[in-house]
């Protein structure tokens, strides 16, 4: 969101924020933890798994599809010469369906802009992980480590190589091959959560490390962002930290584990997703009250974000979580006792 929003800070702190594109890749990697958390000691039933998963983000994300397209697509972006009508109900079906960034059939148009990650995130549902739940990781510990660092690596080079922020906000100005690039990076990542977690599971020496060393993997991540605002690395080197601060956070007692579980912190988590989702519609109101970004004022900026958690709030608690439950009582979700919710 901050970074999305593109803050006027005094010595360009804003630039802090640049590592955003990057963590949606942690978002991926704490998907592939957690489900395979949830799901790797149960009797896996692909239906309810799916409705399970259709009820926790379809609701909230077809609502803001529709809100963002009938306020600024429609009216904004829809030209014949560069986006017709046509090529625009194309992409609206693949929106729908959640298949707007999976290569081959998705065009890399997404007009609610962070909704790409959605779909990638869909992917990984219906496909990659009941292929990885069947699956087991390399039994070696070197081996696990291996196979982090190269998909991290596969992560990372995604980034610099295909993503490109500026398609990022105009429909008709999509690259086809930018959802090849998608795709590398929620793979690669949701797989580092899922190696992650089994790293977990054995409690072996790669999480014993983490766990013990968390304060000094958070401190790296803070170095990361730190040179990467004075230009000396780039912001997505902090993809390599990701599954590691993933495993040192499965320490209840560090410091850091502390403050996650704070109540300021576990609330962000709880509506975190709305947030999400809707802080572009903030954003495109602020745009139409106030003008152009360039003219907001300090205040102006505090408002945005203020009302974006304000929003949120709303849209977690009166339209996520009640369609979310609606649609799982249409099945019934058994799971076993002490399992983690994965939402």
């Amino acid at each position: 969101m901050l970074g999305h929003y593109n803050l006027k800070l005094p010595y360009h702190l804003a630039d802090f924020f640049d590592w955003f594109y990057s963590a949606v890749d942690l978002f991926f990697c704490l998907s592939g933890f957690t489900l395979s958390y949830v799901y790797a000691a149960t009797d896996f039933r692909f239906s309810q798994y799916l409705v399970a998963r259709v009820a926790r983000i379809y609701p909230l994300y077809i609502v803001t599809l529709i809100v963002v397209g009938a306020a600024y697509t429609l009216p904004a972006q829809i030209v014949p010469a560069t986006y017709p009508a046509v090529a625009a109900f194309s992409d609206f079906v693949r929106q729908v369906l959640m298949v707007n960034s999976w290569p081959i059939i998705g065009t890399g148009v997404h007009w609610n802009t962070q909704s790409w990650s959605v779909s990638i995130e869909s992917l990984c549902y219906v496909v990659v992980f009941p292929i990885l739940l069947r699956l087991r990781p390399p039994a070696s510990e070197n081996a696990r480590l291996l196979l982090l660092v190269v998909l991290s690596a596969a992560c990372f080079a995604a980034q610099i190589s295909f993503y490109d922020p500026a398609t990022n906000t105009v429909p008709h100005d999509a690259n086809v091959w930018r959802t090849w690039g998608e795709t590398i990076r929620g793979i690669s990542a949701f797989s580092m959560g899922w190696i992650a977690f089994w790293s977990y599971e054995q409690r072996d020496q790669i999480h014993s490390l983490c766990t013990r060393f968390s304060t000094a993997l958070w401190l790296c991540f803070a170095a990361a962002l730190t040179l990467s605002y004075l230009g000396i690395v780039r912001s997505h080197t902090v993809t390599f930290l990701f599954p590691f601060i993933v495993l040192a956070a499965t320490d209840p007692y560090s410091r850091s584990s502390r403050l996650l579980e704070s109540s300021p912190a576990h609330y962000i988590g709880v509506i975190s997703y709305s947030i999400y989702m809707v802080h572009f519609i903030s954003y495109l109101a602020f745009f139409y009250l106030f003008g152009r970004p360039v003219m907001w004022t300090a205040p102006v900026q505090v408002a945005l974000i203020g009302t974006t958690f304000a929003f949120s709030s709303l849209t977690y608690s009166f339209l996520e979580r009640p369609a979310r439950d609606a649609l799982r009582r249409c099945r019934i979700i058994r799971q076993p006792e002490g399992q983690l919710n994965p939402d």
